[in-house]
């Protein structure tokens, strides 16, 4: 017996460790579903898998289905109300069975057990407009609902493209790290050689090392900078660390000819595509909505109403009745409570009014600092641009003035720092420019997948 139960314990743990690995690997499937088969990450993969990942995205969505459920529940007003119910009720002493009609002795049935059942039904004729009023203020704040949306999905969008390209930028300033110290070991090697040679001084090589020692510590902090940046776009994308290296993703740059709109251009464009501005005029209405709603209650109210009912005890037949009516209903007296609702309501439109205005007023100065910040970019990339080239030059002279013994090693260090430090600073102008041109249309209400597979150009 022993035996046989502990044969049925090992057997009951086998099929729970199955059906734990069974699990796991179910969820494994599903990661490597999200994750592309293609060892590249484009931007666009990057926000797609964002998307379905992000818990801002998916709240958002929730809140658009709860408010288009409040939306179909106010719009069930409009429907008759059907109740049915029934109830049996065993009572300590004899009760009427039937409802009385006349005064007639066979009237009055007694019994201590009632059953009883019926259908009631219920219809508003008319509620001062109330009802028509919370069905498009609902309505209204499922619009608003969808626009926050949006919203959310936008800037999950530039969070996730800054990032991205915060990415880049790390592995571009890296790659210039990288370049200088090989340069700077070229220079120790020289210098290694003369000083065997007795042709240069100790001093030569400490400076070389000085130089090579501060360009080691730029290297070290750009790669702790470019982790840092892989890990955070890791977690947006809701991925391993290892799907979000910077050797995966594909370079991003603005195509050849991008120019900038007319302000007058965006400024109408955020007013019909931007979503936050239209989550605002939503509540506008809805507040707007909210008032007449309010204002409903100093209207008197018409119902139907009607009923089918069944009386009967266990050992009688059954008898029915039934019933319509018309009924008015006015409060001649709340305390003041009507009217604080409809001030309250009144100043709540008001309200929603003037954030409408606020957010238009923010949303030209975002679209101001948006478009300054891009033109601000481009000029710094094409300065920069000018200045890495002739770095770039000084560099290749210097150098090959200190090889031929006319030039002077700090000449040269001096010049290949600067170069070092001009490249970086390249790379991070670029992709400060795709940044602000993102920036720039999520305040219009641009910003999409498509948005970004269209203005932007992806290379290895």
């Amino acid at each position: 017996m022993i035996g046989t139960s502990i044969g049925r314990s090992a057997r009951r743990s086998a099929s729970l460790l199955a059906a734990l690995l069974g699990l796991v690997s179910a969820a494994q499937a599903q990661e490597q579903e999200r994750v592309p088969a293609d060892p590249t990450l484009t931007l666009r993969q990057a926000v797609d898998l964002a998307l379905e990942f992000h818990p801002s995205v998916r709240a958002s969505r929730a809140a658009e289905r709860g408010a288009a459920a409040r939306a179909g529940g106010a719009s069930a007003e409009w429907w008759p109300s059907l109740m049915a119910g029934g109830s049996v009720v065993r009572y300590q002493k004899q009760m009427l069975v039937f409802p009385i009609h006349d005064l007639s002795q066979e009237a009055f049935v007694f019994d201590r057990t009632l059953i009883q059942g019926g259908i009631q039904l219920g219809w508003t004729v008319f509620d001062g407009f109330g009802r028509n009023s919370r069905a498009k203020g609902a309505r209204a704040q499922q619009q608003a609902a969808g626009a926050r949306v949006e919203s959310s999905e936008m800037a999950l969008i530039a969070e996730v493209s800054i990032t991205y390209l915060e990415v880049l930028s790390a592995r571009g300033i890296l790659d210039a790290q990288l370049r200088s110290l090989a340069a700077l070991d070229a220079e120790r090697e020289r210098v290694a050689r003369l000083l065997e040679q007795g042709q240069a001084a100790e001093v030569e090589r400490l400076r070389v090392e000085a130089a090579y020692a501060q360009a080691e510590a730029e290297r070290i902090a750009a790669a702790q900078m470019l982790d840092t940046s892989e890990r955070a776009l890791a977690r947006m994308l809701g991925v391993e660390a290892g799907v979000a290296r910077a050797d995966r993703l594909e370079l991003v740059r603005l195509p050849d000819g991008a120019v900038d709109e007319d302000r007058a251009a965006l400024i109408d464009r955020f007013e019909a595509s931007n979503p936050d501005f239209a989550a605002a005029r939503s509540l506008r209405e809805a507040a707007e909505r909210a008032r007449g709603a309010a204002s409903a209650t100093w209207w008197p109210r018409f119902d139907v109403t009607g009923s089918y009912q069944l009386f009967t005890s266990p050992d009688l037949e059954v008898q029915d009745l039934w019933q319509i009516g018309l009924r008015l209903s006015y409060p001649l007296f709340t305390g003041g409570a009507r009217s604080n609702a409809v001030s309250e309501a009144g100043a709540q439109a008001a309200e929603a009014v003037e954030q409408l205005e606020l957010v238009r007023l923010r949303g030209y100065d975002a679209v101001d600092r948006a478009l300054a910040r891009v033109q601000e970019q481009r000029a710094r990339v094409e300065a920069l641009s000018r200045a890495g080239e002739h770095l770039a030059e000084v560099t290749r002279i210097e150098q090959l003035a200190l090889d031929a013994g006319r030039g002077t090693q700090t000449e040269y260090l001096r010049a290949e720092a600067s170069l070092r430090r001009a490249q970086a600073a390249v790379v991070q102008a670029r992709h400060a420019e795709i940044a602000a041109r993102v920036e720039l249309a999520r305040t219009v209400g641009d910003l999409t997948p498509h948005w970004l597979s269209t203005m932007l150009e992806t290379t290895r």
